[in-house]
């Protein structure tokens, strides 16, 4: 079996997350000498650091299933192999705002108090290490083991539309003001093109679901009115599905069902 760059041992499972784990530690530090903390400024910019990092990975994981099923191939099966370990990446890099929001908590409480100490933005804060922590520790099978697999569905799908409006809207607001940066157009832009691949993933999982749901009643009307004939007009229909899609909804059917009799 020849070997691709996406089936490399690094690049899978937990190595992967650990080399994620370990470029994002190594752009904190390099940022640490970089910025320092001697500013509450030099702080916030650390703080948005670590969001940029984290950013990509939430994308990734909001776009994963989309992908599967627009563009199915090598790429999109090893995002689904290790959808997992990019959403873990995800919570490592945003775990380290928690870090910096501390650090300035620490170092320079006034600042804090005065500029970013709102309800608003407290109440967002909560929600958004709720649904981190939870998101997390339900990502270990021993623990998605004894959850209902709805409620381990919704947790994930609530969540990671939540983070995905949450980032979005943050880099969407700071394009459209005055300070903006080449990093929030960048952002913006890559989460209208996430939102956009999702909806059409979306909408064709639904076509999907119709043509087979066709089909089925299709092949029902089939077998239950054979009298009108082997090819009846109620097997065209499949047939046009077929050549628009390229999907063949007759396959599997018993072979002698189709051959004359005399």
């Amino acid at each position: 079996m020849k070997s691709t760059i996406t089936s490399r041992y690094f690049l899978n499972g937990w190595p992967l997350f650990f080399l994620i784990a370990a470029l994002t530690f190594a752009c904190m530090i390099a940022g640490l000498v970089l910025i320092g903390t001697s500013t509450p400024e030099a702080t916030v910019e650390l703080i948005r650091l670590s969001v940029q990092l984290a950013s990509p990975w939430v994308f990734i994981a909001f776009v994963t299933s989309p992908l599967q099923q627009l563009f199915p191939g090598s790429v999109s099966k090893w995002l689904a192999r290790n959808r997992r370990y990019t959403g873990l990446s995800f919570a490592a890099g945003f775990g380290w705002q928690a870090v910096c929001i501390a650090a300035l908590f620490a170092l320079h409480p006034s600042y804090y108090g005065e500029q970013l100490h709102n309800t608003v933005d407290l109440i967002g804060r909560i929600a958004s290490y709720i649904f981190l922590i939870a998101m997390t520790v339900t990502s270990f099978f021993s623990v998605r083991r004894k959850m209902r697999p709805e409620h381990w569905r919704w947790l994930h799908l609530v969540g990671i539309w939540y983070f995905w409006a949450v980032i979005w809207t943050t880099y969407a607001e700071h394009a459209l003001s005055s300070a903006v940066r080449t990093i929030d157009v960048v952002y913006t832009v890559m989460g209208l093109l996430v939102l956009f691949l999702r909806i059409a993933g979306y909408l064709k999982f639904q076509a999907g679901q119709r043509i087979q749901k066709t089909g089925g009643l299709a092949h029902k009307s089939f077998f239950h009115n054979s009298r009108d004939g082997w090819l009846s007009v109620r097997v065209y229909p499949l047939t046009a599905v077929s050549i628009c899609t390229g999907v063949q909804p007759l396959m599997g059917l018993p072979a002698h069902l189709f051959r004359k009799k005399f």
